[in-house]
C-alpha cells in the first residue's frame, strides 16, 4: 500500500510541476477552411488579467502552419495597446522554415507549431484591458495552410 502512495504522489507531483504557472493568458484562434484573407483580423482581448504590475512580462506569438503553406515564412501585421494607451503597429516577418525546407517549430503529420517572441519585459496595468489584433501581410491577398494564430503572455 505505501508503493501505491508514492507513486499517486509522484505522479501528481509531475503533473503539478508541468503546468506552465507564468501563463496568464494563452489562446489560439482558428484560421476559417485554413485560408487567410489579408482583410480578415484574428482579435486578442486580454481583460481581466491577473497581473501583478511590478512583474514584466513577455509575449509570444503562435503560428500553427501545414505543409500545404507555400512559403518558407510569414508577414504580420501586429497592432496592439500593450505597450501604449494608444494603439501601435509593427510588421514583423516569422521563418516559419529554414532555407531547406525544414519547418522550424515542434510537430508531425503535417502540422507544426512556433512560438516566437513578439515583446519581452513589458508592465501591465491589471486595470486596464489590452487587444492584440494580427494580420497576414504577404504579398498574396489570402494565404493556405494557416491553421490556427496565437498569443501567449507569460
Amino acid at each position: 500500500m505505501s508503493n501505491r502512495r508514492f507513486i499517486v504522489f509522484f505522479v501528481v507531483i509531475a503533473f503539478l510541476s508541468s503546468c506552465d504557472e507564468e501563463a496568464i493568458y494563452y489562446r489560439f484562434h482558428p484560421i476559417k477552411n485554413n485560408d487567410w484573407s489579408r482583410r480578415a483580423a484574428v482579435d486578442f482581448l486580454l481583460d481581466s488579467l491577473s497581473v501583478d504590475p511590478d512583474k514584466r512580462y513577455d509575449i509570444m506569438l503562435d503560428i500553427v502552419s501545414s505543409n500545404q503553406y507555400p512559403y518558407q515564412n510569414i508577414w504580420l501585421s501586429v497592432q496592439q495597446n500593450m505597450t501604449d494607451t494608444a494603439f501601435v503597429s509593427d510588421t514583423i516577418e516569422i521563418k516559419l522554415a529554414d532555407s531547406h525546407g525544414k519547418w522550424l517549430g515542434k510537430g508531425s503529420a503535417g502540422l507544426y507549431q512556433l512560438s516566437v517572441p513578439y515583446k519581452t519585459s513589458i508592465a501591465l496595468d491589471p486595470t486596464r484591458a489590452y487587444l492584440i489584433r494580427i494580420r497576414q501581410a504577404m504579398k498574396d491577398n489570402s494565404i493556405k495552410g494557416i491553421e490556427k494564430v496565437g498569443v501567449l503572455v507569460k
